[in-house]
């Protein structure tokens, strides 16, 4: 099963060393901020993850000047709202699985993320392929990989 969550754009690296700069308590009051309220969005949503999960991130930007590590920080306070939240029991590396995905799409509205999860990495294969145009015989052999590197995983 995939969850998908719609959200708008948490701060980005640059908001958040910004407002570091300027007190500790302003970075603290920031990061508990958003982490309560993806917190609180999450928790409405009501699913529960109990094991280990993959993640995809889609950031929609209207400006794509941005550097994508600057956007990708962001993921910090959602991984922890989805913790507060209690979608994920850890956002720790025995939780998450690797690889955690970032794809980048232009948006004419605002910015936001769209975060796909789910307790399968099944679903990782469907966006890799289309935002990477493969042909079908590609297609079949990186199928081929990622299901031998599961299956000697596991």
């Amino acid at each position: 099963m995939i969850f998908e969550l719609t959200m708008p754009l948490p701060p980005c690296m640059n908001e958040i060393i910004n407002q570091a700069r300027s007190s500790w308590q302003a970075s603290a009051e920031l990061k508990k901020y958003w982490t309560n309220l993806i917190g609180e969005f999450v928790s409405e949503c009501e699913f529960y993850l109990d094991s280990t999960v993959w993640i995809e991130f889609h950031w929609y930007l209207k400006n794509f000047a941005r550097d994508s590590d600057n956007v990708a920080a962001a993921a910090k306070f959602i991984m922890d709202g989805l913790v507060t939240g209690r979608a994920i029991r850890n956002d720790n590396l025995t939780v998450i699985q690797s690889p955690v995905v970032h794809y980048y799409h232009r948006s004419s509205g605002n910015d936001g993320v769209l975060l796909r999860l789910s307790q399968s990495p099944d679903f990782l294969l469907d966006n890799f392929i289309v935002s990477n145009k493969f042909s079908r015989k590609s297609l079949e052999r990186h199928n081929q990989k990622i299901t031998h590197l599961i299956s000697s995983q596991l």
